[in-house]
């Protein structure tokens, strides 16, 4: 972080910064925790991509659903040609014993959030990619159309990868296969990157990509890096039962972040899509 921009970051918090630690985690932004005498602050910026004004209005709506915790922002900005986001920082802790309870509990509160139409008000970002949210009365058409043919148009643009016939087969497929649900407020990129635990030891959610969708959405997500433990789906399912034979259909869900993925990071993840494409389409 050069000077001058420190500079500037000084003057908009009107106080001194007295240490700058670099954090590590994430590839779309650079991120730091700055150190005051007021208290601790979390930044981070990017030079090519305004990604935090739709950030923050995610993690307000996400605070008004008063469920989960979330970090709040103290501002966004723009210092020549930097986009920034500066929030409070949150202070780790150790999971308490009924962390993953309470994590399934008011994941399910948070979808018992509905609206009639899948989408949302405006667009925001999955990673560094424009993640379109126009609505839909349906959820497969949601689905096709706002998220998986997005994504096969960047994949063909970028990589030179063709993948619409391998996914019209499925496409066909799917309003047999899904289930009839109102549309959830979701996170929408609930992996274990976007989860902390805060100094009481809640929940704390970060880097959200909300919208009103499928709320099996998010719980394919946990599921596609690891995995949470059990006792999370167990209390989720308490709470809200999700329909018989979700865990078939978590794959299909996955298409979407995989799709990033290969966007993102290259072809690793396209013969994995193959393999979940060939699965439903045989």
């Amino acid at each position: 972080m050069n000077r001058d921009f420190l500079r500037h970051l000084e003057k908009k918090l009107k106080v001194k910064i007295l240490s700058v630690i670099r954090l590590y985690g994430g590839c779309i932004n650079k991120a730091y925790k700055l150190e005051t005498l007021r208290g601790h602050y979390f930044v981070k910026f990017n030079s090519s991509l305004n990604l935090f004004s739709s950030e923050e209005k995610g993690l307000v709506e996400l605070k008004l659903s008063k469920t989960f915790y979330t970090p709040e922002v103290i501002m966004t900005g723009r210092y020549v040609g930097t986009y920034y986001i500066i929030m409070e920082f949150i202070e780790p802790d150790n999971i308490k014993d009924n962390f993953w309870e309470l994590f399934g509990q008011k994941l399910a509160i948070l979808h018992k959030s509905h609206k009639d139409r899948f989408g949302l008000e405006y667009d925001n970002y999955i990673g560094s990619f424009p993640q379109i949210n126009s609505f839909e009365f349906k959820s497969v058409d949601f689905f096709i159309n706002a998220r998986i043919l997005p994504q096969l148009k960047i994949l063909e643009n970028r990589l030179s990868v063709n993948l619409y016939s391998d996914f019209c087969k499925l496409f066909k497929l799917l309003p047999d296969i899904m289930p009839l649900e109102k549309a959830s407020l979701i996170h929408g990129d609930l992996w274990n990157g976007n989860y902390l635990v805060n100094k009481h030891g809640y929940p704390t959610l970060i880097d959200p990509a909300i919208y009103y969708g499928s709320r099996e959405v998010d719980i394919a997500m946990t599921k596609l890096f690891g995995g949470f433990p059990q006792k999370f789906y167990n209390s989720y399912n308490l709470e809200f039962p999700l329909v018989s034979n979700w865990q078939e259909r978590l794959d299909i869900w996955n298409l979407y972040p995989l799709l990033v993925h290969a966007n993102l990071f290259g072809v690793n993840y396209i013969s994995q899509i193959q393999t979940i494409l060939k699965r439903f389409s045989d």
